[in-house]
């Protein structure tokens, strides 16, 4: 079957699917029904556009380049996202923050310095206990929170964004980009969801474009970008869940292909703004400065020149980005403090890490009051930050300042993205979104499968709807027992030579 047949015969069932996603989003109304919620004709939804996406990449690795395909795979990924973003928010309410954020810094207030909770309790607080309002809020304080309440009762939909954050007692945690670009967002359209799809889209674009030149410049069949671009877990996370990650991850699209290109100064200048959309990009800055120092040493200059310099433009771009907000002190990062101290979810090799000294160490018992974590969740972090710096120095010094190949350093790249997100405390599906441009490069099934299984995750919603949670704890061995099995089996097969792939076709290790 020639390329552009294979793409319309699987793209034009998934376009009705995602008709069909759109049409059955209109029962997942905001704070009611939830036990009538439709979750499983969803996942049957989601799983059909998973099996189309499967063949679908299965037939373009197999398959030439073709240019005419190429442009196939955009429409029909566009027109995709297009009948999708008018749809009801399924499951998932962060975009509400996301507005808040954008609207409270369009006008001139620092997103920051106030919990949502603290302009809604606002006016009762200061009828009811008018003595500690004047302690704890000063003048300008007071005439913020007064701006911010009628920002509240502005219009219908205002009145929804507010109600509708998600832990409202917790200041923002989202780094100073996301900031930004929630403001950008809400000076054109506050409290439109819409307009924030719009934007996301945007960046889905950049993200798009930089993989595709950076599949051209490894010399690689550049309709391998239908890995993202077709991606059900991408969609649907990001146009209809509306979760920011794409942002961060069109930052670092970027940031790669500039890399590769070896152009350092916009490459570590991308890598901080991917940085502050979300911080997971900060354990790749280290293999950044090592490609600087490499093309230093062929330069005849001092290898640590330029790493030094680069080192000081990353950290002042972060710090630039944060001085709008200094005057919330360290009430900036509370909000993420919060979040990596309490929040564990849908983890897999974490949740073991936890069982092993609880259980087989027997420190379940045992407080750690200091650091605000149970002992045994305290040293599965420390453990995690072991492997992850292992990791990294592993990587850096296997060939030193040694030239590497842009295949060799794209993949130790996608190693480390890919332990963040399986060593994290919290997996939730959107956040494998940094994972998923890699696959365009590195096309493991193994990975391809496991945004497939992520959609599990929406199960624990249906347990608890139907009352029976008991049922919740099996969610993440589902998502990731056969993910795990399958990518032990294709690095067997890496190892012993045993993969299909001839040996310069090898993706990993």
């Amino acid at each position: 079957m020639r390329s552009h047949r294979l793409l319309l015969a699987f793209g034009i069932p998934s376009l009705v699917l995602y008709v069909c996603l759109t049409v059955l989003s209109k029962q997942f109304n905001w704070g009611g029904g939830y036990a009538d919620r439709p979750i499983l004709t969803y996942l049957a939804i989601y799983f059909a556009l998973f099996g189309l996406y499967a063949f679908a990449c299965k037939g373009v690795i197999q398959k030439k380049e073709s240019p005419s395909a190429l442009w196939l795979i955009i429409v029909l990924g566009l027109l995709f996202r297009a009948v999708i973003l008018p749809a009801n928010q399924i499951q998932e309410d962060d975009v509400y923050r996301y507005l808040w954020d954008g609207k409270v810094f369009a006008n001139g207030v620092n997103p920051y310095k106030y919990a949502p909770e603290e302009t809604s309790d606002y006016l009762s607080f200061k009828i009811q206990d008018p003595e500690n309002f004047e302690k704890r809020y000063s003048p300008e304080s007071q005439k913020e929170l007064d701006l911010l309440n009628g920002l509240k009762w502005q219009t219908e939909n205002a009145l929804k964004t507010l109600e509708r954050v998600n832990h409202p007692d917790v200041p923002t945690i989202y780094p100073p980009m996301a900031q930004f670009i929630f403001r950008a967002t809400a000076s054109l359209q506050p409290d439109s969801i819409l307009a924030m799809r719009l934007t996301f889209l945007l960046f889905d674009l950049i993200a798009l474009f930089f993989i595709i030149k950076v599949l051209a410049a490894l010399g690689k069949n550049r309709n391998l970008c239908l890995i993202y671009f077709w991606c059900p877990l991408i969609i649907k996370e990001t146009f209809n869940s509306t979760h920011l990650d794409v942002l961060g991850v069109a930052f670092l699209c970027a940031a790669i292909y500039f890399l590769i290109v070896h152009r350092h100064l916009l490459a570590h200048s991308l890598l901080a703004f991917s940085f502050l959309v979300k911080l997971y990009p900060l354990i790749l800055l280290p293999l950044f400065l090592q490609q600087a120092a490499i093309a230093s040493k062929q330069n005849n200059a001092p290898i640590w020149k330029a790493p030094l310099f680069l080192l000081l433009l990353f950290g002042g771009l972060v710090i630039l980005c944060y001085l709008p907000f200094i005057d919330s002190g360290l009430k900036t990062f509370e909000g993420l403090k919060t979040f990596s101290t309490y929040w564990q979810s849908n983890d897999s090799l974490f949740s073991l890490l936890v069982y092993f000294f609880a259980e087989i160490l027997g420190m379940s018992r045992v407080e750690q009051t200091i650091f605000s974590n149970d002992l045994p969740t305290f040293l599965s972090k420390l453990t995690v930050v072991a492997i992850l710096i292992g990791a990294v120095i592993y990587l850096l010094v296997r060939k030193g300042v040694l030239q590497k190949s842009e295949e060799e350093l794209l993949r130790d790249i996608f190693v480390l993205m890919s332990l963040v997100f399986l060593l994290s405390p919290v997996q939730n599906p959107w956040y494998l979104s940094w994972v998923v441009p890699f696959m365009c490069l590195f096309p493991w099934r193994s990975w391809i499968l496991l945004t497939g299984l992520a959609g599990l995750y929406y199960l624990d919603f249906y347990f608890d709807y139907q009352d029976i949670p008991q049922y919740s704890r099996w969610i993440p061995w589902l998502e990731y027992t056969p993910f795990y099995i399958y990518l032990a089996f294709e690095l067997w097969q890496n190892r012993t030579g045993t993969r299909k792939d001839p040996p310069k076709k090898r993706l990993l290790f």
